[in-house]
């Protein structure tokens, strides 16, 4: 007999052909998110939280942190409806596009390398899975569908420094997350490449310091080699 650990992935399976899923906006049967409800709060722009802390490399969003966009988010982080991993992955790809169209970034460039932010282990006990992870997966899949030499690159790892900071403004948050990444066994990157932050929110920006802070250092990066790129923007800190 075969072990239990494929019975989930089979009865997920099973239902989707049962019980077709309901789109995340508006509850319509038939697509997990339906093109009228993405094409209504997918607003793809760069973004400087505001306050914006110091270090914050140029940061793209594909969206504000609202109405589907956010029901999205938190179906596939908290309710593992995986099936919206494709389109999650095309808004960050896209969001990569507004990042590497702007002046300042180099015109000719090697390889990309797409690094996600990754879960912590208690996320990742309580999950099952590293969401932005897999997100990254699909943006390298469409960005080398229009030939950008992208690649993920699971370079940073999560220390016991910083808690979880729901509810902390942004300065108690910045101190929170100082140490909070470490650098996998990596080598540094080829001559040329560039490397971009992948997250799914962006609230005051202190994650995404603390993550730069950490790959500038470790793969003696120049402050113009790196963005950020993520999901959602939270809208009291979303600017244009």
């Amino acid at each position: 007999m075969g072990g239990g650990g494929d019975r989930p992935s089979l009865l997920s399976g099973l239902l989707e052909l049962l019980l077709p899923r309901a789109c995340v906006g508006c509850g319509a049967l038939g697509s997990a998110w339906c093109p009228t409800c993405l094409d209504a709060d997918f607003d793809p722009v760069l973004h400087r939280p505001d306050p914006c802390p110091p270090g914050l490399p140029p940061l793209a969003a594909a969206a504000s942190y609202s109405g589907s966009v956010r029901r999205a988010v938190l179906a596939a982080k908290e309710r593992d409806r995986r099936e919206l991993d494709r389109s999650l992955g095309a808004m960050l790809a896209t969001a990569i596009g507004i990042l590497i169209t702007q002046p300042e970034w180099p015109s000719q460039f090697g390889q990309l390398w797409l690094v996600p932010v990754p879960a912590s282990r208690s996320a990742l006990r309580e999950r099952g899975r590293d969401h932005v992870s897999d997100w990254t997966r699909w943006t390298v899949r469409f960005l080398q569908a229009v030939r950008i030499p992208a690649r993920s690159v699971a370079a940073l790892r999560r220390t016991t420094a910083g808690r979880d900071s729901v509810g902390l403004d942004a300065a108690a948050r910045a101190v929170n997350l100082r140490g909070a990444f470490s650098m996998g066994p990596v080598r540094p990157p080829p001559p040329g490449a560039m490397v971009v932050i992948m997250d799914d929110i962006v609230t005051t920006g202190a994650t995404l310091v603390s993550a730069g802070a950490c790959l500038s250092t470790a793969l003696d990066l120049d402050p113009s080699q790196l963005g950020t790129v993520v999901v959602a923007a939270t809208q009291r800190d979303r600017a244009r």
